[in-house]
């Protein structure tokens, strides 16, 4: 992370870095120009406006978080992602740093904060915020792990499953507007790329994952679903995660007990089929040879139905 803390002379001037002061509270003491312009749409007076009435309330608990962090560490620089609110109905990605503000006795008195906007991050609420939402409704009442990536890659939203797989894989917590590509594995990345890259083109695609874990073998199943604006473009990627380790196992294991009992059940199907090979049809009559006729049917069909059961044991 790039150093955000220019001299607050000239960030009060900045056409590029949003400049704040922050009381404890949340309460803003001083903005520059460049943050007043993006949040005017508010009309309220400076020292009534909180980080509440700016901050997408999704977000509002990161920026809280770091406030926080500032607070109790004044020694300490806390960086962090959020999504703020634009006039026009809007949000945009926004890059934050925080640091401890303290007065002349050498107290914290506040926070100073400096941001600027990612580039080409401005999404439209009145449709992606829609399908958003109702991701997140999904990602409430679902046990598989989710995120909505932008179309660089980006984190835009996660889910809880998310999070704890993230920090199972990567021993580190996903965060907003983050780049995920980092988050790949190097075995993974190639077909992570080409998923994606067809959801992008508006395929929903599965693929089952295969990754070492503490010694151990995981398997995770893994679907990305493109998610639309309201011009009907892709404007962003849903990717659900399913841990399919002990279905796997299982499957496996199914496997191994299909082919030993197949083998079990062939064996007498092929002994039966030796003993009626042995008859010599010139010694038996019309009556007896159909009948080993239809024995030698009888026995083809039942060898037919065991390798369709086995077939279907290994796809299922």
């Amino acid at each position: 992370m790039i150093d955000l803390m220019p001299v607050a002379a000239d960030l009060l001037k900045s056409e590029k870095f949003y400049y704040v002061k922050l009381c404890p509270d949340g309460c803003y003491q001083l903005t520059n120009d460049l943050f007043n312009r993006q949040f005017s749409f508010l009309q309220k007076e400076l020292f009534t406006l909180n980080s509440r009435d700016c901050v997408l309330a999704d977000d509002y608990a990161v920026h809280q978080k770091a406030l926080s962090y500032c607070l109790k560490n004044p020694l300490l620089k806390k960086s962090f992602t959020v999504r703020m609110l634009k006039p026009d109905a809007n949000y945009v990605l926004t890059e934050w740093e925080f640091s401890a503000c303290t007065n002349e006795n050498g107290l914290v008195d506040g926070i100073e904060g400096v941001g600027f906007a990612h580039s080409g991050t401005v999404f439209d609420k009145l449709g992606f915020e829609i399908q958003l939402q109702s991701l997140k409704l999904l990602s409430d009442s679902s046990s598989d792990g989710i995120l909505l990536l932008g179309r660089n890659y980006k984190i835009l939203a996660y889910n809880k499953p998310a999070e704890k797989l993230s920090v199972e894989l990567h021993q580190k917590e996903y965060v907003r507007g983050d780049d995920f590509v980092k988050y790949i594995r190097p075995e993974a990345e190639l077909h992570f790329h080409r998923q994606f890259d067809s959801a992008l083109r508006g395929n929903i695609t599965d693929e089952v994952f295969e990754l070492e874990k503490d010694d151990e073998r995981l398997f995770l199943k893994v679907q990305m679903t493109p998610v639309y604006d309201d011009t009907n473009g892709v404007s962003a990627v849903a990717v659900v995660t399913k841990d399919v380790t002990a279905l796997q196992n299982l499957s496996s294991r199914l496997n191994e007990i299909t082919a030993m009992q197949s083998h079990q059940v062939r064996r007498p199907v092929a002994n039966m089929l030796s003993l009626v090979n042995l008859f010599d049809n010139n010694n038996l009559n019309n009556e007896q040879k159909e009948y080993l006729h239809l024995l030698k049917i009888s026995i083809a069909q039942l060898e037919e139905e065991i390798q369709s059961i086995v077939k279907k044991a290994r796809n299922a």
